[in-house]
This record gives structure tokens, sequence and C-alpha cells, in this order.
């Protein structure tokens, strides 16, 4: 049995959903983070109606994850904050200035955000493969139409390994499901503040060089799961 919940944020009446007895809200980070300050009103208007679908998809993941077996994690952050919006804008717009290039209007760059809603799904290890094809079957039962699948582990040298699913809703919204194992998804914890160190522009090479070793050092560590490699990449337009 679950329940709707309403939380009152500074922008609107935020739609969160909370399985009982488990005190989680799905999007509550977002509850008092929601109000993109400087932004043009239509960068808030397309946040805005993200948002509001977030309760509805978030229901259908649950289901999926029971139907599998699974488990949808962190769903109190299945709604991206405004901070964390405006400096994606904020590096966006930073690339395209060291590109020679004219940055877009910042509600642009949130409309082609998709993960503005986002969820983790914690799966066996071994079981990843299967558990991919097996979401993938059930958002289409339900409507959902995926447009792209980003297989991580395809990129054999690559400094991260998960499955990313971007995903259109029945109402319009994209959002984003990343498949992870606990193995994965320790070994993500353990090396995103590397990595956030190795990104900044002021690291130096030698020290970027250490950072990369070891984080390609943790992932290499772990077990490559059954039947991964065979699980292609997929792109279509929406």
């Amino acid at each position: 049995m679950e329940k709707l919940m309403y939380s009152k944020t500074n922008n609107l009446l935020l739609p969160c959903f909370s399985p009982v007895n488990k005190g989680i809200i799905s999007g509550s980070a977002a509850a008092q983070d929601n109000i993109l300050e400087g932004c043009h009103q239509r960068a808030q208007m397309i946040y805005n109606m993200a948002i509001a679908k977030e309760q509805y998809i978030t229901m259908d993941m649950l289901d999926i994850a029971k139907k599998l077996d699974t488990a949808m994690v962190g769903l109190e952050h299945s709604i991206k904050t405004a901070s964390s919006i405006k400096k994606k804008i904020e590096r966006l717009t930073y690339e395209a200035l060291l590109e020679g290039e004219p940055p877009k209007k910042d509600y642009v760059y949130v409309a082609e955000l998709g993960d503005l809603i986002r969820y983790t799904e914690l799966v066996q290890h071994d079981e990843m493969a299967d558990k991919v094809r097996n979401t993938v079957l059930l958002l289409e039962d339900k409507g959902y139409i995926l447009y792209e699948l980003d297989n991580k582990y395809l990129v054999r040298k690559g400094r991260y390994k998960a499955v990313h699913l971007n995903v259109l809703s029945p109402s319009g919204q994209t959002f984003e499901i990343q498949i992870h194992s606990r193995e994965t998804l320790k070994a993500y914890h353990f090396t995103h503040k590397l990595y956030e160190e190795w990104r900044k522009p002021e690291t130096s090479v030698a020290r970027k060089a250490v950072l990369h070793a070891i984080i390609r050092n943790t992932y290499d560590n772990l077990p490559l799961p059954t039947g991964i490699y065979q699980l292609k990449n997929y792109k279509r337009a929406i």
C-alpha cells in the first residue's frame, strides 16, 4: 500500500511519493531548492512541468521495480534541484564560449536536459543485462518510449560503469534511469569526488593521471555482469 504526499515548497505544491513505513518522499531534495533564480520564466515553467509529472512516473517506476524484484533507490533525488540545474547551465555556457560559439538561452538548456527527473534502479550485479532488458519491456508495456540506451561497459577504458536509459513518458516528459548494482554504486560513490577533482581545469596533468588511474582501477576490479557486452547501445530521435 502506498500513499501520495505533498510537500510545501518555495515554488509550488511539490507532488511527492512516499512508500508507507519507509519514510522516503520522492523529490524531497528539491523541496526547498526549486527556484531558478535569474533564469528566464520559460526555464522555470519547463522545470515546474517536470515537477508536476514526477509523481506519476515514480508510481510506474516503483511498480516496475516490484515486478522485477529490484529497487528504486535515492528517490529523494528523483527531481533535479534548481541549484544543480543552474550549475549545469553555467557549465554548458562556459563550454560554448570556449568553443567560440554563442551560448543558448537558459530555457533551451533546461528543455534539453534529459534528467530533470531521474531514477537509480538497483539490481543484482550479475543480472544487470537481463534486468535492463526487462525494465525496457515493462516501460514499453506502460506506454513509455526508450530513446537511448547507454551501456557504459562498452567503453572498455571508461571511468564509470552502469547502464543509463533515457525515456519519454506518455505525458511527454523525458527522464533518466541509471541501472546500478550495489558494487557499481559503491564504486561510483568512492570515485565521484576524485572525478570532480579530475575535471577541474586547475588540476595538474600529473594529478589528473593519478586520479584517472585510481578511478579506472576501482572499476576494473569489479566482475563483469553476465552478457553485459551483448547489451548494445541504442539511440533514436524524439
